[in-house]
């Protein structure tokens, strides 16, 4: 993108519960973007009336047509229209299904070109965002290549429909400089996350996994905890501060992710940018994300296949250990400065194409 009389804004929110890195706030500070930061306000709402806040919430959903929907109608019709003034533009939502237009005419009539960037799964595409009316956005980039049919056979043009895939702050995810690997012998699992994360499958794992040799660390909402109640091989610490959550990637030998499907995933990515290999099933944008020359990917989901290929992984521990620079080299190809260069690239076609 060359015109430096354009503005880029991105319309990002910073979620709760995330590491200060990440998500896709980072995004911003590599495109030079201004960011146009919005909150969840039902939430708030929810604490104080339950009734107040699930109708907020609903009303919400049906005016901007999404499930997944953290904007306040009318509130936030008017807050987008003064972060984003009159000049030529990019107004950029980048996590569409939680923040998109309901009418994107007062933006463009201010000059702004709208794109929007979507992260759903193909198994919750039509319920989160598919009575959404798509062109609201002047083009549309997506994480993933399997997201692609959907906005296809709803006829949006192909040639305004781009992939540009997630990114990781490889600077702050980073390998120890001298890890240790643990002298008890075990090898210790991580998981981390809740969405798509397939919980009850990973506690039937779990189950089969000897405690003398195995430990698995899950970090998940507290929802999922009873999932794993009564497991030896199992702790469960509870919320991380970010300092924590970066320790435990670089201490795991092996992120394991077994997933009900997946677009991009931030844990998998931080994991990798630690150097810390993945053990993830064959499911939508998995293979995009993570290289089978350094990560463990699983065609299906079978509790007897899985438990026997992470005793074959431990009982090669040298093998594991060699993997762990390879992933790092893998994981900085999505580092945040080189993957902004493809949404650059979508603005360009954008203003060239106005």
């Amino acid at each position: 993108m060359t015109d430096s009389d354009v503005s880029i804004y991105a319309i990002v929110t910073k979620p709760a519960g995330f590491s200060r890195r990440s998500g896709l706030f980072p995004l911003t500070e590599s495109l030079g973007a201004r960011p146009c930061l919005y909150r969840k306000w039902w939430p708030r709402v929810l604490r104080v009336s339950w009734r107040a806040g699930h109708i907020l919430r609903v009303w919400g959903q049906r005016w901007y047509h999404s499930e997944w929907n953290a904007l306040v109608p009318i509130l936030h019709d008017v807050w987008l229209r003064q972060v984003i003034p009159g000049g030529r533009s990019i107004a950029h939502f980048l996590f569409a299904e939680f923040a998109a237009p309901r009418n994107a005419a007062p933006l463009r009539r201010r000059g702004a070109i709208v794109v929007g960037t979507f992260h759903a799964s193909v198994r919750r595409q039509e319920q989160v965002h598919g009575s959404y009316p798509l062109e609201n956005f002047d083009w549309i980039t997506v994480v993933s290549k399997s997201q692609l049919s959907f906005f296809t056979s709803r006829g949006y043009p192909e040639e305004r429909l781009r992939v540009t895939y997630h990114g990781v702050d490889t600077d702050y995810f980073r390998p120890l400089p001298e890890r240790v690997p643990s002298s008890d012998k075990r090898l210790h699992l991580l998981l981390v996350g809740s969405t798509e994360r397939d919980h009850p499958f990973m506690a039937s794992v779990c189950r089969k996994l000897p405690a003398k040799d195995f430990e698995v660390t899950i970090l998940t909402s507290k929802g999922q905890h009873g999932q794993y109640a009564g497991i030896d091989s199992v702790r469960m610490p509870g919320h991380l501060a970010d300092e924590g959550l970066l320790r435990a990637y670089q201490k795991a030998d092996i992120l394991v992710m077994p997933m009900l499907d997946c677009t991009a995933n931030n844990a998998i990515l931080e994991a990798m940018a630690c150097g810390t290999p993945v053990m993830a099933n064959r499911v939508g944008g998995i293979p995009e994300y993570v290289s089978e020359e350094c990560n463990f990917l699983i065609e299906d989901k079978n509790v007897d296949d899985w438990v026997a290929r992470l005793d074959a992984i431990r009982c090669d521990p040298g093998s594991l250990e060699s993997l762990r620079p390879r992933v790092r080299s893998w994981a900085e190809r999505f580092a945040w400065p080189v993957v902004a260069e493809s949404f650059r690239e979508v603005y360009s076609e954008a203003l060239t194409n106005d």
